[in-house]
Parts: C-alpha cells; sequence; structure tokens
C-alpha cells in the first residue's frame, strides 16, 4: 500500500488469487487507487485526507471518518520511511485523536505514512524489523495525534453536499426531474387557499354539506386571473364536478365551488404580460446562491428531540441535543486555549445543595483546577457546598448539577494532571449539562440557527460521546421507500 507504482502478484498453487498493477506515479490519486484495490473503495469513501508537518515529521495518508470505525483493529496500517510498523507511540497517537469522536469501543481505521529523518529513528529493535524506537516519541506522538484531528476537524456536510452535486452532474439521469419553467418552492407565484377540515371548536354535522364548505369559502383567497385557456379548463372541470353521476347533493346545499359557473367573457380575462411579470425573489441566482446551505433549512421538529431539515439533496435529520452538545464543547475548548481559563459568571444567588464528605473534599483539594474551569465550588458548611460561579456559555444551566458531575469527574483523576489529561472528559460533561434538552419546542429561527452553528463548527458531525449528530436521505432512497419510479 506504500507504494502504488509498483505493481503486485499473489499466485497460490499455481493460480492468481490477486494482482495489483502498477498506477505510475507516486501521486494522492495513485494512493487513494491502491487503497481502495486493497482494503475495499469504502475505505477511500469514507475516509479524508492526511497532510501534516510537525517540524521535521511528516506524515500523509487517509484518517477514516468515524462513522467508518470497525469493531477490530484489523484496518490500522502505519509506515516509517516506507516500511510498515507496529509501534505504540504511532497506536496510541492515532487512538487519541479520535478520543472524542469514536463510540464506545470502535477501533478507527487509517493508513498512515511517516517521513521523518532516518537518524532520528532506530529500526534495529526487533529481530523482524516491525518495531521502532523513535529517539523524540513526544514529537511524532503530537505530530501524528495533530494531523489526524486537523483532518477530522472539518464539518463534511458541505463536501458531502459538493460530493452529491459532482455525482448529479456526471449522472443527470439521476438527478430528479423538474419542469424548466417550474417556479421555486420556497416562493410560489400564485396564491394558494388554506386547507380546512371543518369548524376546530365544535365541526360540524357530515349531512351539513354547506357548513362543511363554508369555512373553505371563507378562507379562499380573491380569484386570480388566468389565461383563457386555463379558465375554460376550469370552468368545465366545476361543470363536470356537478353532472358526475352518482353524486346526489341535498336540496340547497351544492357548495358555491361546485356550482356551474358562466362561461368566461374573453374579454375579462387577462394573461400576464412579460413587460409587468416580476419573477419571484427565488428564482435569481443570487438569491438562490444565498438559499444554498450545506445542511439545509429547517422545516419542522420531531417530538421535541430531531430537527428536519431540507437541503438540496433532500431530507436531513438533525439530533438537536447531540449537535448542540459539540457546539458548546467546542467553544468551551475553544475558551480554554486562548484563555487558560474558562470566562466565569458569578451567581447573584449561590446554589446550596447537600454534598457528601468526598465531594466536600475534592472542592477543598482542587479549588484551583476548579477555578481554571471557571466555576468556584466552596464549602457552605460542614455538610454543604455553594456554587458561587459558573462558567459563562452554560450561565443558564443546572448549577448544582454542573458542580456534581464535575467533582466525580475530579474525584476520578489525580490533581496533578486533571487539566491536561481529563480537562476534556469535565469539558465534555459541563457541555452535556449545557446543551439543549429534549422535549423543548424550538423555533424555526432556533432551529436555522442551530443548523447554521454545525456547518461551521469543528467535528460537528459527532457528539463528545462518539454519537453521529445528523443523517442525509437523499431523494433517491425517499423514493424507493415509496417505489417511485418502479
Amino acid at each position: 500500500m506504500r507504494w502504488p507504482d509498483v505493481g503486485f502478484a499473489i499466485w497460490h498453487e499455481g493460480k492468481l488469487v490477486e494482482q495489483w498493477r502498477a498506477a505510475g506515479s507516486m501521486s494522492d490519486e495513485a494512493l487513494a487507487r491502491r487503497l481502495g484495490d486493497v482494503l475495499g473503495d469504502a475505505f477511500v469513501q469514507n475516509s479524508v485526507t492526511v497532510e501534516h508537518w510537525s517540524g521535521a515529521v511528516h506524515v500523509t495518508g487517509r484518517a477514516g471518518i468515524p462513522d467508518a470505525a470497525r469493531s477490530r483493529p484489523d484496518h490500522q496500517f502505519c509506515y516509517v520511511n516506507g516500511r510498515f510498523v507496529r509501534d505504540k507511540v504511532l497506536t496510541h497517537a492515532s487512538r487519541s485523536a479520535y478520543e472524542d469522536v469514536l463510540h464506545g469501543h470502535k477501533q478507527p481505521v487509517y493508513a498512515l505514512y511517516v517521513e521523518i529523518d532516518p537518524a532520528r529513528v532506530d529500526v534495529n529493535v526487533h529481530p523482524t524489523k516491525i518495531e521502532v524506537r523513535f529517539r523524540d516519541s513526544r514529537e511524532v506522538h503530537q505530530a501524528v495525534r495533530h494531523a489526524i484531528e486537523n483532518a477530522l476537524a472539518a464539518p463534511r456536510a458541505a463536501a458531502a453536499a459538493a460530493a452529491a452535486a459532482e455525482e448529479a452532474a456526471r449522472t443527470p439521469e439521476l438527478a430528479p426531474a423538474a419542469p424548466a419553467t417550474a417556479p421555486k418552492v420556497a416562493a410560489p407565484a400564485w396564491p394558494q387557499a388554506r386547507m380546512s377540515f371543518g369548524d376546530e371548536q365544535g365541526g360540524h354535522k357530515v349531512s351539513n354539506m354547506a357548513g362543511l364548505w363554508a369555512p373553505m369559502r371563507e378562507a379562499a383567497p380573491a380569484p386570480v386571473a388566468l389565461p383563457a385557456q386555463t379558465a375554460m379548463q376550469a370552468a368545465g372541470a366545476a361543470e363536470v364536478a356537478v353532472d358526475t353521476p352518482g353524486v346526489q347533493w341535498p336540496a340547497g346545499d351544492v357548495p358555491a365551488s361546485y356550482a356551474p359557473a358562466a362561461q368566461p367573457q374573453p374579454a375579462a380575462v387577462s394573461e400576464p404580460s412579460p413587460a409587468n411579470f416580476t419573477p419571484p425573489a427565488a428564482d435569481t441566482p443570487a438569491a438562490a446562491e444565498e438559499t444554498i446551505w450545506p445542511l439545509g433549512r429547517a422545516v419542522a421538529q420531531i417530538h421535541g428531540v430531531y430537527i428536519l431539515a431540507e437541503n438540496a439533496q433532500g431530507m436531513v435529520v438533525v439530533d438537536m441535543h447531540a449537535a448542540h452538545e459539540r457546539i458548546v464543547y467546542e467553544q468551551l475548548k475553544n475558551a480554554v486555549n486562548a484563555a487558560e481559563q474558562i470566562p466565569s459568571q458569578p451567581l447573584l444567588i449561590p446554589a446550596t445543595f447537600a454534598a457528601t464528605p468526598e465531594e466536600v473534599a475534592t472542592a477543598e483539594a482542587h479549588g484551583d483546577t476548579l477555578q481554571a474551569l471557571g466555576m468556584e465550588v466552596s464549602p457552605f458548611s460542614p455538610k454543604t457546598l455553594a456554587v458561587r460561579a459558573v462558567p459563562a456559555t452554560l450561565a443558564q444551566g443546572d448549577a448544582v448539577e454542573l458542580a456534581r458531575s464535575v467533582l466525580a469527574e475530579l474525584a476520578q483523576h489525580d490533581a496533578s494532571t486533571v487539566v491536561q489529561r481529563a480537562r476534556n472528559e469535565i469539558l465534555a460533561t459541563m457541555a452535556c449539562h449545557g446543551a439543549v434538552r429534549a422535549n423543548r419546542r424550538l423555533t424555526l429561527d432556533e432551529m436555522n440557527a442551530l443548523l447554521r452553528q454545525m456547518e461551521v463548527t469543528e467535528r460537528s458531525d459527532q457528539c463528545n460521546h462518539g454519537r453521529p449528530t445528523w443523517r442525509q436521505m437523499s431523494m433517491k432512497e425517499l423514493d424507493a421507500l415509496f417505489l417511485r419510479g418502479r
């Protein structure tokens, strides 16, 4: 897999088992083609390109997205200066890069190529040369970790939308067909009557046909001028509806919309002329570009848990809690990295709660760590703790629940390394409590704001626990569900 410019053939008992032809170059396209031949096209489709320089260490290759993780580590390959190796430093660095985007005990997939000065690596530590020892293992560890993290950081919604558009351009017959003059759905060019199902307060009896149709007549808009041919067809359709055999209307209860209409006079019909006709605003190219978003436009909320959105490829379903959790988590990490301390918001009235002896001891021992995390928790009495400040990002959350969770995390880690080694775990806990909860009704503006934040937030495709935050269903998949086109 390291040398795509070399062809390989595997023979067994006189039969050709496998063959990989030489690509003729060492380009990224040739390397991706060789990885696809050996590991399958799914590996290339579900991975991103890795390219990173860190001092004298150069890391390239491909890293699988979290959705492509496997239950076994059988798709993990590392090469150092062209030689396949199994090294604990490289394995740990790769796993660390996936620690907050993988769910459970899933194993990432990757093929990484590390180029380093041969004088800075010892290849003679194992008889089979499969293990190596680096002179500066920390430098290599950080280079590999940052290489994978940077490759996975970019949100994949825009890339998925671009790939779908490119696929549709290559195969136009698979794209949903639409008339060239069809109006935009977002801005219809004609008024439409509101659907009515009767009086919402008391309803009407089925025998009262006039009462059933009354709300529709009241909600119907003013008639629109139609072309002569369309008006004649509408009048003919109304006449046919009244004369249809088998439909018996009670005396005096014939709906007005079904009454025979007089033939329209040609002089009364006005056709829209190109001179005074103004197309909808959504038809203009500038407006069309503004409404193109990778995650689309929110249209509804399902059971207070999921957001349903529509984009150019079809339908997008978003887990709003998981998505907001990732957004808050990244904001907290950025605040810590920028200021070495999360901005704090003092509480006007301290929140007190009954604490266990372990919680009181942890709060007293880790006062500096809590302050670095933007919290102030101090003893109020021998068995009571008071929360006097919380992170500014989580000012609207439950201060007591947040304090209990953070104290529980601090009790499990060493005080000297808690900020460095367990900081992300604590921030993830804080983000989980500060994110929007299920069964909370959001407005369309709030849903769209969440979608726009997801499109610009790093690693927003997975929540802090590695679960996906959104799923795309293409029009082709939706058509297959309803057997359309068959």
